[in-house]
């Protein structure tokens, strides 16, 4: 999907760069930027996810990352065994992240996730200074396409109830539908985005 001229290992440490500067609460980030890049690498490669970038003057200023179901997406980051050690080795001895690895893992395949669509909008972000541009409506009706052309009716979107993102769901047409609790303490709300 992406230009091939272009170094694709470093574009996926520059949406892993977005990332963390966009959403710095949330837990990914909190895993580094190797795992960050070793993780949008896999969404582009695969055929049941995609990554979607935004450039303006040769500068990525947004993208949106989504699959039609996750447990492919955690199978295809272990085909790349030496790179997600050396991502994750500085972290092994972090009780609270493994902690929050293992809460993500078991939401991913608990009951409560069962009860929504697979389809799923991981990530979007846009660099501070281009916000409120239309970029991230963009990029969103972008992966609304890509759903649409999998043949997926709806998707579920999933974000913490204190991010100003929450508006922005609402405003694109996503009914709330419910909450729950990936990590202990923090609350998402989750939303269905029908196309």
């Amino acid at each position: 999907m992406l230009n091939k001229k272009i170094d694709r290992s470093q574009i996926y440490l520059d949406v892993a760069k977005l990332h963390i500067d966009s959403i710095k609460t949330g837990f990914l980030p909190s895993l580094g930027v190797k795992f960050l890049a070793l993780m949008y690498q896999c969404i582009d490669e695969e055929n049941f996810s995609t990554l979607i970038l935004k450039y303006k003057d040769y500068k990525l200023v947004g993208f949106v990352a989504g699959t039609l179901g996750t447990s492919g997406l955690f199978r295809a980051i272990l085909h790349h065994p030496i790179d997600l050690i050396q991502a994750l080795i500085p972290l092994i001895f972090n009780v609270k992240i493994i902690k929050k690895m293992i809460n993500i893992l078991r939401h991913m395949s608990g009951s409560e996730r069962n009860r929504y669509p697979k389809a799923e909008l991981l990530t979007i972000c846009v660099q501070q200074d281009y916000r409120r541009q239309g970029i991230a409506i963009d990029l969103y009706q972008k992966l609304s396409l890509y759903f649409q052309s999998s043949s997926i009716s709806e998707f579920i979107i999933i974000v913490g109830q204190s991010l100003e993102a929450n508006s922005f769901y609402i405003n694109q047409g996503a009914d709330l539908v419910g909450e729950l609790q990936v990590h202990q303490g923090v609350n998402s709300n989750i939303f269905i985005q029908k196309i």
